[in-house]
C-alpha cells in the first residue's frame, strides 16, 4: 500500500510540474526567450521577433513586413526574414538583419524588459527614422 500512495504521489507531482512548465512561456533564467510583436509602425509596416536567450547572449529570426503603395492604395508589401543579434544585461540591444536587394539592411533596437510581459525602447530603421516601441510577448 505505501508503494501505490508514493507512486500516486510522484505522478501527481510530475503532472503538477508538467502543467505549470506549459502555463506560462517566461523562463526567469532567460526572459527574453519568445516570440515578440510589436504594433505597427507610422507607416504600417510591423516586426515580430523569435528570441532566444542564453546567459546574455539573445539569437533569434524574425519578419519584418512592409506596405507598399499600389494606385494610391496601401497593400501588404514584402515580407523579409530578419536575423537577430544581441544581448541583455541590465538593458536589451539587438541588430536585426536583412536581404535588401543586392546588400543587406539593419535595424537596431535598445531598451529594457518592462515586465514579462513587454519589451520597451528605441527602433533605429537607419537614417534618421526612429520609433518608440513596445513589443509584446504572443
Amino acid at each position: 500500500m505505501f508503494r501505490m500512495l508514493a507512486r500516486g504521489r510522484f505522478l501527481s507531482l510530475t503532472l503538477i510540474a508538467a502543467l505549470v512548465a506549459c502555463g506560462s512561456a517566461f523562463d526567469p533564467e532567460a526572459p527574453l526567450t519568445g516570440t515578440w510583436s510589436a504594433p505597427p509602425f507610422g507607416d504600417n509596416s510591423t516586426l515580430v521577433l523569435h528570441l532566444r536567450q542564453v546567459d546574455s547572449t539573445v539569437f533569434g529570426g524574425g519578419a519584418y513586413t512592409v506596405k507598399v503603395y499600389v494606385d494610391t492604395v496601401q497593400r501588404t508589401g514584402p515580407t523579409y526574414n530578419v536575423r537577430i543579434t544581441g544581448t541583455y544585461t541590465s538593458t536589451v540591444s539587438l541588430v536585426m538583419q536583412y536581404r535588401l536587394g543586392p546588400g543587406t539592411a539593419a535595424m537596431a533596437f535598445g531598451g529594457v524588459l518592462e515586465d514579462p510581459e513587454h519589451l520597451r525602447g528605441i527602433l533605429d530603421f537607419g537614417g534618421d527614422r526612429r520609433d518608440s516601441v513596445t513589443f509584446t510577448r504572443r
